[in-house]
């Protein structure tokens, strides 16, 4: 089976349900679903968790859902956010005035619970002024910015490569073989020796981090699915090209 991607062209709109009471607003997201080749992938059932975040390093998790949905002939899937299944926190009560917000995509291709993360966008026109006070009038329809990728597999971990002797005391580079060694070579971290296993799978992940509040910056790291991590070299050796260019 081809794994799947997010479109990154995805868009929303925000829109009260005419009628409805405060408890029942929402808002829907649309979103097209590609395979690697870039194809649609028609008439699947899918499984999408959303979950809405807060905060500079959009980490807090404020409310969070799940829909089971079949994607159309083009693709296609619209999801009435404030409406799915297992629900954790309260969409009413969230405080859209109170920061910015972003807005999480996992999915899982065969209907299930086993999510894969695959991208975070902010969330540019908030759905409701206040949670207290929900206006009736819905709002226009407004063009989403691109869906970023925070999580991108980069193969199967195979082998890896120490650089520098073992006594030296700083920041050795680590060489990781992965079996997506054609398309990113053999990727660069730091560290002195490399605990992942023969056969996980491995993730390129980037936070952004702004401890001033004003301006930021990107740290990138490669990771497994049990939490071992190792920071990745902003240039990558290998391939001689900056990692960010990796989520471009």
């Amino acid at each position: 089976m081809k794994r799947l991607l997010l479109f990154i062209a995805a868009f929303a709109f925000c829109q009260m349900g005419s009628g409805q009471e405060p408890e029942s607003e929402s808002f829907t997201y649309q979103v097209v679903i590609q395979n690697s080749a870039g194809e649609a992938v028609v008439a699947r059932a899918i499984s999408l968790k959303i979950s809405i975040l807060t905060g500079s390093a959009y980490d807090t998790v404020v409310y969070s859902e799940k829909h089971h949905v079949t994607t159309d002939h083009l693709g296609l899937v619209s999801l009435d956010i404030g409406n799915g299944t297992d629900k954790t926190g309260n969409f009413t009560s969230i405080d859209w005035s109170a920061e910015k917000h972003f807005l999480k995509v996992e999915i899982d291709a065969t209907g299930g619970n086993n999510f894969t993360v695959m991208g975070t966008t902010q969330i540019l026109n908030v759905p409701y002024a206040s949670p207290a006070k929900s206006s009736k009038k819905p709002f226009q329809p407004v063009i989403e910015d691109k869906l970023f990728i925070s999580r991108k597999f980069v193969g199967i971990f195979m082998d890896y490569r120490q650089t520098g002797p073992d006594t030296y005391n700083g920041p050795n580079i680590i060489w990781i073989k992965t079996s997506m060694d054609n398309t990113f070579g053999k990727i660069s971290a730091y560290g002195k020796k490399c605990e992942f296993s023969v056969g996980d799978k491995l993730y390129l992940k980037r936070k952004f981090y702004s401890p001033g509040g004003v301006s930021g910056y990107w740290e990138y790291q490669i990771e497994n699915d049990s939490s071992i991590y190792y920071r990745a070299t902003d240039f990558q050796h290998d391939r001689k090209v900056l990692v960010e260019t990796w989520f471009k």
